[in-house]
């Protein structure tokens, strides 16, 4: 169990400090980086990809290559969380959103089959699934077409009529580069105090 905080301790203050600092230069910096090394000039798409949301799905897309989510096996395995309806409702999900989220006898497969033709493919409405924790589907729709605009993903349709979404690899390494930074800055601060 945490204790309660104290702001007596001025130099554990100072530390929390020094790092909520580096944690907002960090997300301001993805966000300038996906802008600075977009393919579009765009002032719209260029906004998304400076939102939250937008730093949300770099994260997505980030931890999938970190965590090594690669084999069909370990996307089923990422999709099963969903499942969780305890822990989606207590994230403050509500039902029709729970409901949208879930990975059924149809959707499922889908998942599956589209990773295993190829891998880190997923179809757009999948990929809002596994997304609704953090976001609705139009947002996250709204975002994987300013993305790919913007160069860090592919979509392609599908002769079901689907889209399917792979990401160029661009953003994670954008992503992984300031998270190392983040990192780098804060032990910094940590051996110097």
């Amino acid at each position: 169990m945490v204790g309660e905080y104290s702001f007596s301790e001025m130099q554990e203050v100072e530390r929390d400090l020094q790092l909520l600092e580096v944690l907002r230069w960090g997300r301001k910096e993805v966000a300038d980086r996906l802008a600075q090394a977009s393919r579009s000039g765009n002032p719209e798409t260029l906004d998304i990809l400076r939102s939250e949301p937008g730093y949300q799905l770099a994260d997505f897309f980030y931890l999938l290559k970190a965590r090594r989510i690669e084999t069909e096996e370990d996307v089923q395995t990422l999709a099963m969380l969903t499942k969780d309806a305890e822990k989606m409702r207590r994230l403050g999900l509500k039902v029709e959103r729970l409901l949208d989220a879930i990975f059924t006898a149809d959707t499922m497969p889908r998942l599956l089959a589209n990773w295993r033709e190829r891998p880190g493919a997923i179809d757009q409405s999948n990929l809002a699934r596994l997304l609704v924790t953090v976001m609705s589907s139009e947002t996250c729709r709204k975002l994987v077409v300013a993305f790919a605009e913007a160069g860090y993903l592919k979509r392609e349709r599908t002769a079901f009529g689907t889209i399917i979404v792979r990401s160029t690899g661009a953003m994670e390494q954008i992503f992984g580069t300031c998270i190392r930074e983040m990192r780098r800055r804060v032990q910094a601060e940590g051996s110097s105090t």
